[in-house]
């Protein structure tokens, strides 16, 4: 390196502290604002707390947004945000409506499950006929689980059940454990969460509910995806590659350095220890990229996403156009 270049990097004033350092002086991308759900479950934590976008040379804003993922969603189609986690189902009701926005990756494979009241009798799927049942009926967990029931048991969890509509996860807990209602349909870790303290036993994990519906043994149907606004996008391009390595770093941490997952976990959701750990065990999969498997597996939650109602485009029948208008691939 020439005299001029070397001063140039800052290392001759003493700039040099650390190798992030000399990442973000030498490729700096400019400035992303990446949100993200307080209860998302996607290893998104990670990516704050590790601050893996700036080791990649971005000058990386990061906000923890709690309660429900639509405010989460209006914040990236007013440009608050430029990239976001979201469930797919969510994105794809957003795309639809006219949204601009893409998937760039997935983060999680599929969180939900029906938890039962201990001691409400209830000992299969079928049993929640007539019963009181409550859920974030706007959530795409809620409608997930009513197509993959209606799919695979025949009969609607909207309908034949007594909806006892949440306007987020904590409500539930609180409905189940006062008993006032015989079930939940939500999501982790607030489902181990109850399990854990024994307030609630499993009915159905949404992954059993999925293999079932569709016949399929294998796979991991995606929970979350990462959602980056079209405008950001087409002037940053580099984001959706980086996203996803920097989604890959956290999956390696979340399976190779437990402890620290946790740690991080337990920092962003104010969840205790002992939840934390129970919730780390259950989840199904954490996943990074788009690759052709997972958007084949995407594009068939789509389908069952629009046969059942949830969403209502034709543009859900074309896989091409699916493809090519939904999913930025880097």
């Amino acid at each position: 390196m020439r005299r001029r270049e070397f001063l140039k990097t800052g290392v001759a004033g003493g700039v040099l502290a650390s190798t992030p350092t000399f990442v973000r002086a030498q490729a700096a991308k400019g400035k992303v604002r990446l949100a993200y759900l307080q209860l998302g479950w996607a290893a998104t934590e990670i990516i704050h707390k590790e601050d893996l976008l700036g080791k990649r040379g971005w000058q990386a804003e990061y906000s923890i947004v709690p309660g429900a993922p639509v405010p989460l969603l209006n914040q990236l189609g007013a440009k608050n945000v430029d990239a976001i986690d979201m469930s797919f189902a969510l994105a794809a009701k957003a795309f639809e409506d006219g949204m601009p926005v893409k998937v760039t990756g997935v983060a999680t494979a599929v969180l939900g499950a029906i938890v039962a009241r201990k001691g409400a009798g209830l000992t299969k799927v079928e049993d929640l006929k007539g019963k009181k049942v409550a859920a974030v009926v706007g959530t795409s967990t809620f409608f997930d689980i009513r197509a993959l029931t209606l799919k695979g048991y025949g009969f609607d969890i909207q309908k034949d059940t007594q909806i006892v509509t949440a306007t987020a996860p904590p409500d539930m807990v609180t409905l189940l454990g006062k008993g006032d209602v015989d079930a939940i349909i939500a999501w982790q870790p607030i489902t181990d969460a109850v399990v854990f303290r024994g307030e609630g036993v499993y009915l159905a994990k949404q992954i059993d509910l999925w293999r079932s519906a569709m016949g399929r043994t294998s796979g991991f149907p995606v929970h979350v995806c990462y959602l980056v606004h079209n405008d950001f996008l087409a002037k940053n391009t580099a984001i959706a590659r980086d996203l996803n390595d920097a989604q890959k770093d956290a999956v390696d941490v979340w399976y190779n350095k437990p402890d620290r997952a946790m740690e991080i976990v337990a920092e962003v959701t104010k969840l205790p220890p002992d939840v934390i750990k129970t919730a780390h065990k259950e989840t199904v999969r954490m996943l990074h990229g788009l690759s052709d498997e997972q958007v084949d597996t995407l594009i068939a939650q789509l389908k069952i996403n629009k046969e059942f109602g949830f969403l209502k485009s034709d543009i859900w029948e074309q896989p091409d156009r699916v493809r090519k208008e939904f999913f930025h691939r880097a």
